[in-house]
């Protein structure tokens, strides 16, 4: 099979438009039904025209910032070189975006779809979230010659460095399906992440507990459940978030922080000035505004400091306005040298100044109100962490952290 050098692009099975590579060179040409009756996909960053155009910077190997959303992170990434290498005998050096991209196929988050696909989509419907989880382990160890199809395609999308898979999730039980297409009746798409061989055993419920203060701190987030599974000797609890790129059936586009203003997230290279200013210019909405400086307290205030720039998103439905996407990936995080990714007002551990500075800059009325919110959240932390049974050590750990963060913030 040759590498491609062309594709189809769709909304939820609709053209949007048409990728090409040339001379090394990726091209995008909206199609013109598109253009009458669709949207843009990403404002001020793609002429909403006929005209094919190049990508505005060449950040993501010469690829447009929304497209390159498509593309997972090392996970996604580590299980699509593995079969490009064992069914094609491509090596990763040779695989283009053109190729990932087809792979995805209509698996991608969001609405995006690319045409042709490379790879078979069916899995068997029933899934063991177990042996996903244990496949997953040899996988990131090197340990296993083959990859399971049902964990190449259920975890060939999600974006982020750890394992994680899309399923199907009944809604009143554990029962998991494969989720690619219609669910039935019942079951709603999900996101599972299991851990890395390095992560603490408690790391599910670590991130559950987060998911329970955010809800106190004013966060919008999606639904979540702990999913507990045994098999033998082994148990483990896996945090679960509902999908929101997912509504009733219907596919909503999604396009984040990273991809918008084409901002590499592997490296520290933004501020959360940049996030604030991306939420007003593609909602217009100060109400927005506020949500996004209400998550980077939160991400502040519990030492959530892996706040890359795909850690923040914008949705779009087929009709409606853009809006910010619910939190997601909130949990405790070290970030690099413990300071914060995206930098606060400069600074990668922000005083209450800096937090100052950028409410002002965007005319952020209450924010004291918004801080003391947050901060008050921090105060369940031991409770629910006993709640959901985390071990004593990371409750110390954590709790030393944000007790730091709080006379930082004095």
């Amino acid at each position: 099979m040759n590498h491609l050098t062309q594709l189809q692009v769709l909304f939820a099975g609709e053209l949007v438009g048409t990728l090409a590579t040339h001379h090394r060179q990726y091209w995008f040409q909206y199609d013109s039904h598109w253009i009458q009756y669709g949207f843009d996909l990403s404002p001020q960053t793609l002429n909403f025209t006929i005209e094919p155009q190049l990508a505005k910077l060449p950040v993501f190997q010469g690829l447009h910032g929304i497209f390159h959303d498509s593309l997972p992170d090392g996970w996604g990434l580590l299980l699509m070189d593995r079969f490009f290498k064992r069914e094609l005998g491509w090596d990763y050096q040779k695989v283009t975006p053109l190729d990932r991209l087809a792979y995805l196929g209509h698996r991608a988050m969001g609405a995006l779809e690319y045409e042709p696909v490379i790879g078979e989509e069916k899995t068997n419907d029933l899934v063991d979230l177990m042996t996903l989880a244990q496949d997953a382990e040899c996988v990131l160890a090197g340990k296993s010659k083959a990859i399971l199809n049902q964990l190449r395609i259920l975890g060939g999308s999600p974006g982020g460095a750890r394992p994680k898979v899309t399923i199907g999730l009944a809604d009143h039980s554990d029962d998991c399906i494969a989720g690619l297409t219609v669910l039935p009746k019942g079951f709603s798409p999900w996101l599972v992440k299991f851990r890395s061989e390095q992560d603490p055993k408690d790391l599910g419920r670590i991130e559950k507990v987060y998911a329970e203060l955010a809800i106190l701190a004013g966060i919008k987030i999606p639904p979540n459940r702990l999913i507990h599974v045994s098999q033998g000797r082994r148990s483990e609890d896996f945090f679960a978030v509902q999908r929101f790129d997912r509504q009733s059936q219907e596919k909503y586009h999604m396009l984040s922080l990273g991809g918008y203003i084409y901002a590499d997230h592997r490296a520290p290279s933004i501020d959360y000035q940049a996030f604030l200013a991306a939420t007003a210019m593609l909602t217009k909405d100060i109400r927005e505004i506020e949500r996004a400086y209400r998550l980077m307290v939160f991400n502040v205030v519990m030492h959530n400091k892996d706040d890359h720039a795909k850690n923040f998103c914008f949705l779009h439905p087929r009709r409606g306005d853009w809006h910010l996407a619910p939190g997601y990936d909130l949990t405790f995080n070290h970030g690099m040298n413990n300071e914060h990714i995206t930098a606060i007002n400069g600074n990668g551990n922000p005083s209450r100044k800096d937090l100052k500075a950028l409410a002002n800059a965007h005319d952020i009325q209450h924010w004291e109100k918004i801080i003391d919110e947050v901060l008050a959240a921090t105060d369940h932390w031991q409770a629910l962490a006993k709640n959901y049974q985390v071990t004593s050590a990371s409750v110390n750990r954590i709790t030393r952290a944000l007790n730091l963060i709080k006379k930082q913030l004095d």
